[in-house]
């Protein structure tokens, strides 16, 4: 399952949970395209996962897919992620091989925030407070 939104500003709003298929991703790609030309210019995300799990290798390649056509498009990129080591392995090699330095997991919200902040409009910044906090 998944949501993509923006709600405020230039706030990218991602949410993800278990079990992520590749229809998932498909659907997610398409909102990702719809969101992106609606607002022209580089957009900063926030992805909570802390919901989801490990995925299959073809989804897993997929998400790489899916960040590399996305990077162009995204100034900076956190994605707070649950406390499973393996989960956590997962994502980071997945972030890696998406190659986009400005992209980065974090198992705490409030270093999610440092990261994207320095970004951020106060209303955006209000906005991701709020997104984070309604896990």
């Amino acid at each position: 399952m998944f949501s993509v939104e923006v709600n405020v500003g230039r706030l990218l709003e991602i949410r993800l949970a278990a079990p992520i298929t590749l229809e998932d991703l498909q659907g997610m790609g398409q909102a990702l395209g719809e969101i992106f030309h609606k607002h022209q210019g580089r957009l900063v995300s926030a992805a909570d996962a802390t919901r989801a799990a490990i995925v299959s290798t073809d989804v897993g390649a997929r998400v790489v897919d899916v960040f590399r056509t996305d990077n162009p498009r995204i100034e900076r990129s956190g994605i707070l992620i649950n406390q499973s080591a393996t989960f956590g392995l997962q994502i980071e090699r997945l972030v890696a091989k998406a190659e986009n330095k400005a992209r980065r997991c974090f198992h705490d919200a409030f270093e999610l925030k440092a990261f994207l902040g320095t970004l951020l409009t106060r209303a955006e910044h209000a906005r991701l407070a709020q997104f984070l906090s309604e896990r």
